[in-house]
C-alpha cells in the first residue's frame, strides 16, 4: 500500500508543477486514500506529508526558466502541510465536498492544530464541508477523531458546535 500512496502523491505533485492550464488531477490519490486503513492514520498523514514536500520540491521548473512561474494551486493536501499559513489558506480556500473519509479526517484534524488561525479557520469552514460531505464519510472520521479524543485539547466543544 506504501508504494501506491508514494506513486499517487508523487503523481498528484507532478501533475501541480506541470505547466499545464487543466486543473491538478487528484483521481488517483482519492482512489488510493479511500483504500486506507484509518486505524493507522497518523502513519499515513506522516507518509503522504513527507512524499507530498519531496516531490513538490523535485518537479519545480529550473530557476533560469523565468517564463515558466510555478502556479500557487491551493490543494487538499495542504492541509498536512508544515507551514501554517498553508494550512490556514487551504481550509479557507477549500469548498465542496471532501472527497473522501481520509481527506475529511485531515480537516476535522485541523480543529487540534498547535496554531491558532488554522483552528481558528477549521471551525469556520468545517460546518460548510460537513454540509457537503456524504456522510459516511464524516461519520467515519468522526470516529477516527474520537479515537484521539483524550489528547485533544477541547475536540468535544468543537465538535457539538456542527451537530
Amino acid at each position: 500500500m506504501e508504494d501506491k500512496i508514494i506513486s499517487a502523491v508523487r503523481t498528484f505533485a507532478s501533475s501541480i508543477n506541470s505547466g499545464s492550464k487543466v486543473v491538478a488531477d487528484m483521481s488517483e490519490l482519492i482512489e488510493v486514500t479511500s483504500q486506507l486503513p484509518l486505524s493507522s492514520f497518523d502513519y499515513w498523514e506522516r507518509l503522504i506529508r513527507s512524499e507530498f514536500s519531496i516531490a513538490l520540491r523535485e518537479s519545480i521548473p529550473p530557476k533560469w526558466k523565468v517564463w515558466s512561474k510555478p502556479k500557487e494551486l491551493v490543494t487538499w493536501l495542504d492541509l498536512i502541510s508544515c507551514d501554517g499559513y498553508k494550512r490556514e489558506k487551504a481550509l479557507r480556500a477549500l469548498s465542496g465536498a471532501a472527497p473522501n473519509t481520509f481527506f475529511f479526517s485531515l480537516a476535522v484534524r485541523r480543529l487540534n492544530d498547535w496554531v491558532p488561525q488554522v483552528r481558528k479557520a477549521a471551525r469556520e469552514k468545517l460546518p460548510e464541508i460537513v454540509k457537503a460531505t456524504d456522510p459516511e464519510y464524516v461519520v467515519e472520521a468522526l470516529c477516527v477523531a474520537l479515537s484521539n479524543w483524550n489528547s485533544w485539547v477541547g475536540l468535544k466543544k468543537q465538535i457539538e458546535r456542527f451537530f
